[in-house]
């Protein structure tokens, strides 16, 4: 079976890095990043024991990212909740009797062994930082409207509802991306 934690933890952290340097609930992660609470906060553990996120309990708590986001790599965060088995393939040889005779498993360790050190470099060259968009602007009419709403503590748009499918939401996000591209022109 194949895991879904980096993919799922890459998702937790840009979001968190996105909204900073606001404290994000894991429910609110959870809505957002499509994913069930518990497993949310599994993987938020994860990450605060990496030194990735801060947490804080409590009404007003959450998590934050303890690191600047340009600071952190694809590494960083496949060391963080990658288990130990996350191998490209086993190099167990059921053979043994056949070892002696033959170097399949002598090859097949030099290659994944040079697989998994090129997959380590590609992952240590992409920081968090490039994958969010950066906010929108704002502008001063912006800041005295968010000024208005600021009793409103911890706002986000609403997530996604559960008849959304993942492909709207997704053309959503490039559509806006887009958007943001053109009126920077």
């Amino acid at each position: 079976m194949k895991s879904t934690k980096f993919v799922t933890a890459c998702y937790i952290l840009s979001f968190v890095a996105y909204h900073g340097p606001d404290m994000i609930a894991t429910q609110t992660i959870a809505r957002w990043v499509n994913t069930n609470a518990s497993r949310v906060r599994q993987l938020v553990a994860r990450l605060v024991r990496a030194g990735l996120l801060k947490s804080t309990r409590g009404g007003e708590g959450g998590v934050a990212l303890a690191r600047d986001p340009s600071s952190i790599t694809l590494l960083d965060i496949f060391e963080a909740v990658a288990e130990p088995a996350m191998a490209l393939f086993s190099v167990d040889n059921p053979f043994s009797d056949w070892q002696d005779r033959c170097r399949v498993h002598s090859v097949l360790s030099t290659m994944r062994g040079e697989l998994e050190r090129d997959f380590r470099g590609k992952l240590a060259a992409i920081r968090l930082s490039s994958l969010f968009a950066d906010p929108p602007r704002q502008t001063v009419g912006d800041l005295q409207a968010k000024k208005l709403t600021s009793a409103n503590k911890n706002t986000l748009p609403a997530a996604p509802s559960a008849s959304t499918t993942r492909r709207e939401v997704a053309l959503k996000r490039v559509a806006t991306a887009v958007n943001r591209g053109n009126s920077h022109e």
